[in-house]
């Protein structure tokens, strides 16, 4: 045993400590730039054990670090160990151990709050009642048992597990879900019609799109007008569009711009039918005087002149009734599923987000097998969590989707106002705040309440904090924040401030009895001065 306390409290044990800790933090960093600052944060100094790095672009997976958590524990316990063995209590230390005490509690609360607090966002429109919130850095695949009377159940899968693939079972559930693939970062693309026309556009939105005509009969609501055309320059062709109208609902033209000769024009399709149906514009956007040339439908073909242009226009083809897609990349895997509503849909895998502004939004191909057979193939999606698919078991529904981790509440929120001031002349938000209502049925309360900036609501274990906003100031945006040792630094501190004050208060004492006590006098003779030795003393003496 006092082997294990000599080690401990060595100071080579702290020395190794320290040094692995810089490597750890040298290695860290450099990770973020593969991995982001999230990620490598999560896997070098929120762990145990490191496997695997990245340095100046090799990759080194034989790599084994311990952790910031081992480091972390290892480097306290040794200081503590050697604090303890090299520093014997005493009344008149009593507040330098206080204070030593209040540093070790503040250092366990922080490790607590590391490895036990969560942090998730609730995102709220004004009259919008929600009882979650969701972490937008960790994703789960959802089932939900809709077949219960007054109730659901939710059964969440982790995306780590996903990752894994193979087959995952759940007491909860009464089929067996079997991964097939699974993106951590992809997008979902629709599959163009086979007639659909390549156009190589070189300026304006659509450059990577190609257009399927679509007849009266078949036309949904996604159609609209298009028109490819090229523009004709001194020397050639200057370039090449393909404009189309909005949507209906939209309200917004989608504008396509190009320079000719230095200036530059922009090319919108607009639907007039008092005019005869679809016009294109053509405006020069470097004046503001002028109106724009307007080419009506019946002229879009062949070279089309204007007097208010200084080229021509090559029409390639006008689609009175069109769908847009864009053009499926090489990498693009096409109906990985065969049910559900994104069976027709590709799949797209893209690279890792690593900056904090970003998201990592994974997809999965999922099969359900029950009774020994397989009821279906579907493809998940976080950018599309909304769209819910159902698949029916024993007389039981269940919807499913791939989106963010939920945390479900046993109370729900409502915003009954927002309201956002700014500094005068400025942007910049002087004060936001949040009126909401808590609805908690098992408490039979209802109340309101607000949050604002320093002003958090803490209720049931949470903290809400006014985090954030969208314009409009009809959305508000809470950190939710879930922390059981919060206390411990409120706690930590006033024994540190405790302590500094009872050794103050303690020199002070010792300092006060000795100015209390006379110092001694020294011997007088009769005639009131200072008696000296005689010469056989002094002898006497040395």
């Amino acid at each position: 045993m006092s082997r294990v306390i000599k080690f401990l409290s060595s100071l080579k044990l702290t020395v190794v400590l320290l040094a692995l800790g810089l490597v750890l933090v040298f290695v860290g960093t450099l990770a973020q730039v593969h991995e982001g600052l999230y990620n490598a944060q999560a896997r070098f100094f929120k762990s145990w054990f490191v496997v695997g790095a990245t340095l100046f672009g090799t990759k080194m997976p034989w790599l084994i670090l311990p952790g910031g958590y081992t480091i972390g524990s290892a480097l306290f316990v040794s200081l503590v160990t050697a604090h303890f063995t090299r520093f014997h209590f005493t009344w008149r230390r009593s507040g330098i151990f206080m204070t030593h005490l209040g540093v070790i509690l503040l250092l366990l609360g922080q490790l607590g709050t590391d490895m036990l607090s969560t942090e998730s966002s609730m995102r709220l429109e004004e009259g919008e009642t929600r009882n979650y919130s969701e972490d937008f850095h960790v994703n789960e695949l959802a089932f939900v048992n809709q077949s219960l009377p007054n109730d659901f159940e939710v059964v969440a899968i982790p995306e780590t597990h996903l990752a894994a693939k193979g087959e995952i079972r759940h007491a909860s559930l009464p089929f067996t879900v079997k991964i097939r693939e699974h993106w951590p970062n992809a997008v979902l693309m629709n599959i163009p019609p086979a007639d659909a026309v390549p156009v190589p556009a070189t300026d304006g939105v659509f450059t990577n799109y190609v257009v399927a005509a679509v007849i009266a009969e078949n036309a949904t609501r996604e159609t609209r007008a298009a028109v490819w055309f090229e523009v004709l320059g001194s020397n050639g062709v200057a370039a090449t569009l393909l404009v189309a109208a909005p949507l209906r609902g939209e309200r917004e033209t989608e504008r396509a711009t190009f320079i000719h000769a230095g200036r530059t024009y922009s090319a919108s399709l607009l639907f007039a039918p008092a005019m005869g149906g679809n016009m294109l514009a053509i405006a020069d956007n470097s004046t503001s005087s002028g109106r724009p040339a307007m080419i009506p439908e019946a002229e879009l073909k062949g070279e089309v002149t204007r007097e208010e242009l200084p080229f021509k226009l090559r029409v390639r083809q006008f689609w009175p009734r069109a769908e847009l897609h864009e053009k499926l990349p090489a990498n693009a895997i096409l109906r990985p599923a065969t049910d559900g509503k994104m069976s027709k849909a590709a799949v797209v895998p893209l690279p890792l987000v690593t900056d904090l502004s970003g998201r990592n939004l994974p997809a999965a191909v999922v099969e359900v097998l029950a009774g020994g057979k397989s009821l279906g193939v579907w493809l998940t999606s976080a950018r599309h969590s909304r769209l819910e698919q159902t698949v029916e078991v024993d007389g039981k529904t269940y919807e499913f989707a791939l989106r963010f981790k939920r945390f479900y509440k046993p109370y729900s929120l409502t915003l009954l106002d927002f309201t956002h001031e700014r500094y005068p002349g400025t942007d910049l938000p002087k004060d936001f705040r949040s009126r909401v209502r808590i609805d908690h049925p098992a408490k039979s309360e209802r109340r309101e309440t607000e949050i604002f900036m320093n002003n958090p609501l803490r209720y049931e274990g949470l903290t809400f904090y006014q985090a954030s906003f969208e314009p409009g100031d009809t959305v508000t945006i809470f950190q939710i924040v879930k922390n059981p040792g919060y206390l411990t630094p409120y706690f930590a501190c006033l024994m540190v401030g405790l302590g500094l004050t009872v050794q103050f208060m303690i020199h002070l004492v010792e300092f006060a009895r000795k100015r209390a006590t006379p110092a001694p006098v020294p011997a007088v003779s009769a005639k009131g001065k200072k008696s000296q030795p005689q010469k056989g003393e002094e002898v006497a003496k040395k």
